[in-house]
């Protein structure tokens, strides 16, 4: 294949790389959330507007490319089975995979390695030195996906309505997030109603912007569920541990003696990963 094509899509945004293998050459774009459990109409027309986009800049035809989709939610085997039916741009080889899975082959760029990611959501994988792939967490935000920026900003909210339930006084950290979703029940209820994972992910951030007991608090219970998770992916073997995702840097510092000496900074990216698995798929097509 002339070209080879990775997405990493997510709760909240998808981003694309198209590589030309003969000249090196690289396109890329971005566009709106791919979770296939969250929005899956949504994450078929970003995935396809992305692709198409990408094909033209670099005037490459879907015919010359290998491609792989990363997607968030892609371990759910009825979507996966609902995508592969609705993808319909006519690739010479295409693949859907979980954005886990890439993040994993990028984060150590193939070799062995443990990689959580941390973002909307949550997820923790292993790759063992003969090729074995294991994956912990990353279940969704209706059960799981803890430590997670959708997880994060839903404890805050959920703070917020206690506070409001006892008539306590705000916060300023507790009044940034009533500013976002609302202060009494008129507001907040149609806001909970409608609200979805990449809507509480927008939350997360006040708790890294305000310090105090709550923020504090709250950081501890992520960097508690983070390691949790880290040491589940790990079970006990001694492989590099790499933490990727927009909250990494803010979990590091939380997580104890021993995972911090088995952290390693990654050396690629999802769509570093990606690439590896589209020329994977390319050569043994």
């Amino acid at each position: 294949m002339r070209y080879l094509l990775t997405l990493d899509g997510g709760g909240t945004k998808t981003d694309g790389l198209l590589l030309c293998q003969q000249s090196g050459q690289r396109w890329t774009a971005r566009a709106g959330a791919a979770q296939l459990t969250n929005d899956f109409a949504a994450a078929i027309h970003h995935v396809r507007e992305l692709s198409l986009q990408l094909c033209q800049q670099a005037n490459a035809s879907p015919a010359d490319v290998s491609a792989i989709f990363g997607l968030a939610g892609a371990g759910n085997p009825q979507l996966a089975e609902a995508f592969n039916q609705a993808q319909q741009i006519p690739f010479a080889h295409w693949q859907l995979t979980t954005d886990a899975r890439t993040s994993l082959y990028g984060a150590n760029l193939g070799q062995p390695v443990v990689v959580v990611a941390i973002g909307t959501g949550s997820v923790g994988m292993r790759l063992q030195q003969d090729g074995t792939e294991h994956q912990v967490g990353g279940w969704g935000f209706g059960i799981g996906d803890e430590g997670g920026g959708a997880w994060l900003g839903q404890q805050l909210v959920r703070q917020l309505l206690w506070q409001l339930d006892w008539q306590r006084p705000l916060s300023p950290l507790l009044t940034a997030v009533s500013q976002q979703c609302g202060i009494d029940a008129e507001q907040l209820l149609p806001w909970l109603k409608q609200a979805k994972a990449h809507d509480f992910a927008k939350l997360a951030p006040l708790v890294y912007h305000y310090q105090d007991a709550l923020s504090q608090q709250l950081q501890q219970q992520q960097g508690a569920a983070i390691a949790t998770l880290a040491k589940c992916a790990l079970n006990q073997q001694n492989l590099p541990l790499v933490l990727l995702g927009g909250l990494a840097t803010h979990c590091q510092p939380w997580l104890c003696d021993n995972l911090q000496a088995q952290l390693q900074p990654a050396r690629g990216d999802a769509l570093a990963g990606g690439l590896v698995l589209a020329a994977k798929l390319a050569a043994s097509s």
